[in-house]
């Protein structure tokens, strides 16, 4: 796991807006970023601090205090946030995003009062033994999909990597109920 600056951002800037943006984040990824920061968030200095808590729906979790807003998430939430406040979202970190997305990380931009002020990348961990598994299913005619909140890239290649058969990225909670009820409205046990 890694932090990625924005030109001109200094890396503990970041780590400090990653951690803030973290601390009402109850996944695995906040909890993940604090631990990676390195600072204990109480020893951080903000007053009267407004949390807001990840969901799969906004795909970001943040902090407000003291007229700053920070916020952490999905490139995509990050990047309509950047723009609708007119302003750019920096090419540096585009390409960054799609460098850790095509080896398989899962990118979180982080902004503060909608500038970006950089990427961080996750690595997931792939469990030993999972691509056999799918392929005993797959020879019991067993179809796998796996259905992610994960932009595209990443979930090709963990899909690819995992040995799914299909998988759909991008998709919020009311996505993946869908599909599911899609699936079991075509006769599939799901």
């Amino acid at each position: 796991t890694h932090f990625y600056t924005a030109s001109g951002i200094d890396k503990n800037q970041l780590i400090k807006a990653a951690v803030l943006s973290s601390i009402s984040d109850e996944t695995p990824e906040g909890k993940s970023i604090i631990e990676l920061g390195a600072i204990d968030p109480r020893s951080l200095d903000y007053k009267q601090p407004t949390f807001i808590k990840f969901t799969a729906e906004t795909r970001s979790s943040g902090v407000d205090y003291e007229g700053i807003r920070i916020r952490k998430g999905s490139t995509d939430a990050i990047r309509n946030l950047v723009i609708q406040a007119g302003n750019i979202f920096p090419e540096d970190i585009e390409e960054q995003v799609k460098i850790i997305s095509q080896n398989g990380g899962t990118p979180l931009v982080v902004s503060q009062n909608e500038m970006v002020l950089g990427v961080i990348e996750l690595q997931d961990i792939i469990k030993t033994g999972i691509h056999e598994r799918f392929e005993r299913l797959r020879k019991m005619g067993i179809k796998t999909v796996m259905v992610t909140g994960d932009n595209p890239l990443t979930a090709k290649f963990i899909a690819e990597k995992a040995g799914v058969d299909d998988f759909i990225a991008e998709a919020k909670p009311e996505d993946k109920m869908n599909y599911i009820i899609k699936e079991q409205q075509e006769g599939r046990l799901v």
